[in-house]
């Protein structure tokens, strides 16, 4: 049976190697928006009172009551 004395030596020495190996820089959290590839078109019913603040390159499909389909 390990006695008191070697079992601290042996902790000792392994906190000792943990201290001397070098730290791994943190991964980040990246704040950039990646552009999508792979957009495909969609269509959305949107209020028809916000009509126009819809891009530009969206296609008006139809109306249903207070709403507006597009395409986009």
């Amino acid at each position: 049976m390990i006695d008191f004395q070697q079992r601290y030596k042996v902790i000792k020495s392994v906190c000792e190697k943990l201290k001397s190996q070098p730290n791994k820089p943190k991964r980040r959290i990246k704040n950039q928006r990646k552009i999508i590839t792979s957009h495909k078109p969609k269509i959305r019913r949107i209020p028809s009172w916000c009509i126009d603040r819809v891009p530009a390159d969206a296609q008006l499909i139809g109306e249903s009551g207070s709403y507006t389909y597009i395409l986009h």
